[in-house]
């Protein structure tokens, strides 16, 4: 009973496509496969290129009178680099500064078209639109953008401004023909050997002010210190001699403290006023 029921719908569905087949021969219609990530333009001979797009899955044309070109409609990196890669596009872009810099650039761009648009695209540029509007249009508005600024801008960090500018031209030239920028890499930016030689000669020349810098400060806080010491010292013989002046017994006592400090045993006699030290024993052999 089940390989009957089977038998039974396989048949039914060759019946069908037999159907439709005749159907679709006898309107004269096709059916077209688009592969994912792609769009289709169509092309009419008697109309020209149509605004309709063919999107992936199965689409119908009609056969001798419309062909069908596919675009991948997917993310797409090119490179303009002289290391050869696999999305290399084109040479690193040669550019001038305005103060007459000789710069080259490595950028990457990563595009996707708008599906919607993509028959103005085919209409417009055609299947190399890379090379007929990207590569030219990469090259000029760098070059362009870069004339504005002096080498020291492009070399240090504020040649975040250029990137900025490069990325806002590029989107509004590419989406005029149905190309989406979404993402512009400045990869590495090359100078040439006399401004690498000059801007290495300036870093020695800052790391050398930086260190004479650094010595200066510290001789000036060890001057510091000396003179801080100094005005201690003859502070504290200032206030010594005052208390010596008010106090004569302030001195026997600072040599107490000393002869203890030698360790030796002192013996002293005290009196009703000041104390007699024994020198004789002091200077005896323990």
């Amino acid at each position: 009973m089940g390989k009957q029921t089977i038998d039974r719908e396989n048949s039914i569905a060759v019946g069908l496509a037999v159907l439709f087949s005749i159907v679709f021969l006898s309107s004269g219609t096709v059916i077209k496969a688009i592969p994912a990530g792609n769009v289709g333009v169509v092309f009419n001979l008697f109309g020209g290129v149509e605004k309709r797009v063919l999107y992936e899955g199965l689409n119908f044309v009609i056969p001798f009178t419309e062909s069908v070109t596919l675009y991948d409609a997917r993310k797409t990196a090119y490179s303009f680099t002289d290391t050869p890669e696999p999305f290399q596009i084109g040479q690193s872009i040669k550019c001038q500064t305005n103060d007459g810099q000789q710069i080259g650039i490595d950028v990457t761009v990563i595009t996707h078209l708008n599906k919607e648009n993509i028959w103005k695209l085919h209409q417009d540029l055609g299947k190399d639109y890379a090379q007929r509007l990207i590569v030219p249009q990469t090259r000029s508005i760098f070059r362009n953008i870069v004339a504005e600024f002096p080498v020291e801008t492009v070399y240090n960090s504020h040649r975040n401004e250029l990137t900025l500018n490069a990325q806002e031209a590029l989107k509004k030239s590419f989406i005029k023909n149905g190309v989406v920028l979404d993402e512009l890499l400045i990869r590495g930016i090359y100078f040439s050997e006399s401004f690498a030689e000059a801007v290495e000669k300036k870093q020695i020349a800052l790391q050398e002010s930086q260190r004479q810098s650094w010595i200066k400060k510290t001789a000036e806080r060890e001057k510091e210190r000396r003179v801080i010491e100094g005005e201690g010292d003859a502070k504290a013989l200032e206030v010594r001699g005052q208390a010596l002046k008010m106090d004569p017994r302030i001195a026997e006592l600072e040599f107490l403290e000393q002869l203890e400090h030698n360790g030796k045993d002192i013996p002293v006699v005290t009196g009703t006023k000041n104390a007699i030290i024994s020198i004789g024993d002091i200077l005896k052999d323990k």
